[in-house]
């Protein structure tokens, strides 16, 4: 009987951030710290080897960079697509990051999403409530399914609490499982999830941080 096919996302959440911004973007829109740029080179030794068909990321510089670790040591990287639909809850009205220009600074081959993926320029995120934020996320996982095929493996780089929304939404939880899955996305955690050709909905691991190993005893108060 011939293998069911997957389409599968990893999901990471971005390294350690500083305190400020760099003095040319606003305070919210953080470079990576000492620790994340630490953590970044072991995220890039997770993925050494690894084929992804597309990369989409959060317009922030912080994910940014996080993505340009993150394929350091693939064979075959594709261009990293920012994505606005992917910056996090909060973020004040109307900020939809630098220009491309700008963000090529901190990554190689960045474009933009070809697709508007939920909303428009007037929509975005300061005042979402929960229900807005799992909504938008919703409209991601859909995006992904409708834009990609079985077979394909697709990385998003973004944030903690819309991280958690968009795995809440993979899979199909009753409202009473909701409540339990909550948790904090530790900085660099990998999230896989994946939709098969059976229908079905699978999370394969959430939050794994098993490439930081080597630097647990710097960043225990940092996770």
């Amino acid at each position: 009987m011939a293998e069911k096919k997957h389409l599968e996302i990893y999901y990471i959440r971005h390294a350690d951030r500083s305190g400020t911004g760099s003095g040319d973007r606003p305070e919210f829109d953080n470079d990576l710290s000492e620790l994340g740029h630490a953590q970044g080179r072991a995220l890039s030794e997770r993925f050494a080897g690894m084929h992804f068909d597309a990369v989409l990321s959060s317009p922030m510089v912080r994910c940014v960079e996080t993505c340009s670790y993150a394929l350091a040591k693939c064979p075959d990287r594709p261009p990293v697509e920012i994505c606005p639909a992917l910056i996090e809850k909060g973020t004040p009205a109307g900020y939809l990051g630098q220009s491309l220009s700008y963000l090529s600074k901190y990554c190689e081959g960045v474009v933009s999403c070809p697709d508007i993926v939920y909303g428009g320029p007037e929509q975005y995120f300061a005042s979402e409530t929960k229900a807005d934020c799992m909504a938008r996320a919703a409209a991601l996982n859909d995006y992904l399914r409708r834009r990609f095929n079985f077979g394909q493996r697709i990385l998003l780089c973004s944030h903690g609490t819309l991280g958690n929304s968009i795995l809440q939404t993979a899979v199909s939880l009753r409202r009473e499982e909701i409540a339990d899955f909550i948790f904090t996305l530790y900085y660099t955690s990998v999230s896989k999830y994946k939709f098969s050709e059976d229908g079905r909905e699978r999370i394969s691991f959430a939050n794994d941080i098993s490439h930081l190993r080597g630097l647990m005893g710097n960043i225990e108060d940092k996770l």
